[in-house]
């Protein structure tokens, strides 16, 4: 089976949740002995564990508009003349499609029909994508809710769209001091609600725990100025610790440090720090939102985002709860393997 791996978004040295399906997923299903797999990406941004690779050049002088346009007729060509499987994030999706290949749109979220929509052109932008998500022949979304919204938003034939979770990569634990209070992994923009969680730890730490800690990690997008003030504000900048760039071995050894997990964010497609953080065995607290419940179930105490006070109560219930050895981290196994989730789509492939 020949199948092609696209992402002209993937950044080989950034640890995102995107990046990390893309390596994977592209790992284990390259690893299969009946797959013939091709990864595509932008040039320079070539994985270290692919074999068979298509670069497109990167096109970083040219207006984004411009360049998404050569990148949309490039892959219109490529994947044409494919006789295989496709999956792709790229948009626009390709001009047209062939029938001699299976193509999968891969969509992680939706956020441009919500209040949290990117884009400078919000209107035009959000009616280009849900027209986009019509004509593609299927789509693989990380969840069921993204599922769910693109048929609730943008009217689209749930019988074409087909679940793939995110996933974990089982490493070799090594036990260390639980020496981090709480930790957040997310990059620095409004949707992810960092400022009720800074009000919320400030008061934690005059109220509970004098010298507690938290760790932000996390790209800037536009918002960490605003939270550096904020953290100003309430005097508690020798508590709180800022890392931008981090490699995967340095965030595991946090996760080990990590004692509480915090996610206040308002809106996901998935959430795959959850997960991460349940496999190393750290209590988890986050928003009550849909996503989170399919993703934690009951494997994690839920908050009201919007409320500094019920984010509060929540970190400290939690730390007045042991951990339970393995428990979390089981549940993270089972449900969350890269070998189960390659299996669940070569499997709708045989369908």
């Amino acid at each position: 089976m020949n199948i092609i791996l696209s992402s002209l978004y993937y950044e080989k040295n950034r640890v995102t949740g995107a990046n990390k399906r893309f390596d994977f997923f592209g790992k284990n299903l390259q690893s299969r002995e009946n797959i013939n797999l091709t990864v595509l990406v932008r040039e320079g941004e070539t994985p270290d564990w692919a074999e068979n690779i298509i670069t497109l050049p990167r096109y970083d002088s040219m207006p984004s508009v411009i360049r998404r346009l050569v990148y949309c007729i490039k892959l219109t060509y490529i994947f044409y003349k494919h006789e295989g499987v496709i999956i792709n994030d790229f948009m626009p999706v390709p001009l047209v499609f062939s029938k001699r290949n299976y193509y999968y749109q891969l969509v992680h979220d939706i956020r441009n029909f919500t209040d949290f929509n990117r884009a400078a052109v919000k209107k035009i932008s959000s009616l280009f994508q849900k027209i986009q998500w019509r004509i593609v022949p299927n789509i693989l979304t990380v969840s069921s809710f993204t599922k769910n919204q693109l048929i609730k938003y943008c009217n689209v034939n749930p019988y074409k769209i087909a679940v793939s979770y995110n996933g974990i990569d089982p490493v070799k634990r090594k036990k260390v001091k639980k020496d981090i209070d709480f930790l957040y992994i997310a990059t620095f923009e409004k949707r992810k609600n960092h400022d009720n969680l800074i009000i919320a730890f400030s008061n934690y730490v005059k109220k509970y725990e004098q010298h507690a800690t938290l760790f932000l990690i996390g790209r800037d997008l536009g918002y960490r100025k605003h939270i550096e003030a904020l953290i100003s504000k309430y005097q508690i900048g020798e508590f709180v610790t800022i890392i931008e760039k981090i490699s995967e071995s340095e965030l595991n050894i946090l996760y080990e440090r990590t004692y509480c997990f915090v996610n206040p964010s308002l809106y996901e497609g998935f959430g795959m720090p959850l997960i991460e953080a349940m496999y190393f065995d750290c209590h988890v607290i986050c928003s009550d939102i849909d996503v989170f419940h399919e993703i934690a179930k009951e494997h994690a105490y839920y908050f009201d985002p919007l409320d500094h006070e019920s984010i509060l109560n929540a970190m400290k219930e939690i730390k007045n709860t042991e951990i339970k050895d393995g428990c979390k981290t089981s549940y993270a196994i089972k449900n969350f393997s890269w070998s189960a989730i390659a299996d669940n789509f070569i499997n709708l492939l045989v369908k």
